[in-house]
């Protein structure tokens, strides 16, 4: 009876390690120029810089977490934001104008 008690304890905290890595996503700084902006999607085309221990400078959609931060977005404007990545898709939060 114990072996199959440990096999359980072992399957929950394999669970709660997937789950807690699934809503804990990893941020990195984005600096970018908005490219266009979707308004029927939440969608933001960024061209980025490099965002180190991400990705080469590229340019992309970004879904935009905030709709106050969304809707305050103008082509051609720089910015600064966090990109928030998990196994299942990423997003952006903290979106503000450059002052650079």
């Amino acid at each position: 009876m114990r072996p199959g008690i440990v096999g359980v304890a072992l399957l929950w905290l394999a669970s709660v390690a997937c789950s807690s890595s699934q809503t804990r996503p990893k941020q990195y700084a984005v600096t970018g120029v908005v490219v266009r902006i979707s308004q029927s999607e939440n969608l933001a085309t960024i061209k980025t810089d490099k965002i180190p221990g991400w990705m080469d400078a590229m340019t992309m959609e970004y879904p935009v977490e905030n709709k106050t931060e969304y809707l305050s977005l103008r082509k051609g404007e720089k910015i600064t934001a966090t990109v928030n990545v998990t196994g299942e898709g990423y997003w952006l939060t903290n979106v503000k104008e450059s002052k650079e």
